[in-house]
């Protein structure tokens, strides 16, 4: 019996030591970097309900709803496009989606990675990579790349920053 006891106070033990180390590789480590951020630094992992949030979005684009989109997006939203263009507001903002999106059609779309994170000054935001084929009004089809950042508040969308490329 005190076998038995003294075996299970050193599995206890060996249990914490292991959980101590566990938790000392999955803290944050602040480093001096060469370039200091101007936006905000030291980010850590968000809420994943806000990648399906994006998702969601990229679903509603696909199939043209842009009323459940209008749900996504915060009144006062501001979208950077790729092109160097600022839109601003929802409403503006659906009227270019609806314009833009209801002349093409997005086929084979997949997320590459997408990750919710937080930054110290507590922003959500929300990154992704992510693809598809753009089948133009002519039938023509461009294969594309996303890298959009889209800054989350209150369970709505309130920025994007949109980066795109169309590989060769």
């Amino acid at each position: 019996m005190k076998k038995l006891l003294l075996l299970s106070f050193l599995l206890a033990l060996v249990s914490c030591a292991n959980q101590e180390t566990k938790s000392k590789k999955t803290e944050s480590i602040i480093i001096d970097k060469l370039f200091k951020p101007t936006y905000t630094d030291n980010f850590r992992i968000g809420d994943p309900a806000n990648i399906l949030i994006i998702e969601k979005m990229h679903q509603y684009v696909i199939t043209k709803d842009f009323e459940a989109l209008g749900e996504l997006i915060a009144d006062d939203a501001v979208f950077y496009m790729e092109d160097g263009a600022t839109i601003k507001g929802k409403s503006t903002l659906l009227q270019f989606m609806g314009k833009n999106f209801s002349q093409i059609t997005l086929k084979n779309y997949s997320v590459s990675m997408s990750i919710s994170v937080i930054g110290e000054n507590g922003d959500e935001w929300v990154l992704m990579w992510d693809q598809a084929d753009i089948e133009m009004p002519d039938g023509n089809v461009q294969k594309v790349d996303w890298m959009d950042a889209f800054q989350m508040k209150n369970g709505k969308i309130v920025a994007m920053n949109g980066f795109v490329k169309s590989p060769k």
